[in-house]
């Protein structure tokens, strides 16, 4: 399955080293933090309306960057996963995602739920949140060793789930929008099953 890491911005966690020698994407501001931290992105995305004019000339001392329209009809990030997505990528991570402009945030995190990524592995990823998208079906879910919480998140009203080897079980739960049964469950081993009619998104999460 062909991986790819994505860098939108900074979100105070810090540079993820572990995963230096990994294929990278660069998205508006996230080409500069990698070139920073002396990784030349593979792909670049964005206007690159967050970078002021000395880290636009350091960009540009060390590759070259074809900006976007700032006038346009997807996102950066929604560009940049739709371009990697024809590239063949099936995984894709993405850093700097979550948190800062509330609007930016959750239009981030409808985007798991576009048909336009049916079938694609896409992880949002800070600090304290793993978040990504469970197709129809059934998963053999895997904790996240730094995290505690398993939340799931509707998108269709209705949406049946299943649940085995959480703390709180579920036998094909009629999910209702805006309802809060399903957060903060916890797994009891490392392992655990989640069985839904519609795709979910699943939050493994933990306090600070």
């Amino acid at each position: 399955m062909k991986h790819i890491n994505v860098l939108i911005r900074e979100d105070g966690t810090g540079f993820p080293d572990e995963r230096r020698d990994e294929s990278w994407a660069g998205v508006d501001r996230g080409v500069y933090l990698l070139l920073k931290e002396g990784i030349v992105p593979d792909f670049t995305y964005g206007d690159f309306d967050s970078v002021d004019a000395s880290e636009w000339a350091f960009i540009n001392q060390h590759m070259e960057v074809a900006p976007v329209p700032s006038r346009k009809d997807d996102t950066d990030l929604e560009m940049c996963l739709k371009d990697l997505v024809e590239r063949g990528c099936q995984s894709i991570d993405v850093y700097g995602a979550i948190g800062g402009r509330l609007d930016h945030t959750l239009g981030n995190i409808f985007l798991l739920m576009h048909g336009a990524f049916d079938g694609i592995d896409i992880t949002l990823i800070d600090a304290q949140n793993v978040m990504r998208r469970l197709d129809a079906g059934t998963h053999e879910v895997e904790k996240v060793e730094t995290m505690r919480y398993a939340s799931f998140i509707p998108f269709v009203e209705g949406t049946s789930l299943t649940l085995e080897g959480f703390e709180y079980n579920l036998e094909k739960e009629r999910l209702k929008l805006g309802a809060t049964l399903t957060i903060s469950n916890e797994f009891l081993d490392r392992k655990a099953t989640v069985h839904t009619d519609e795709p979910i998104i699943m939050i493994q999460s933990r306090d600070e």
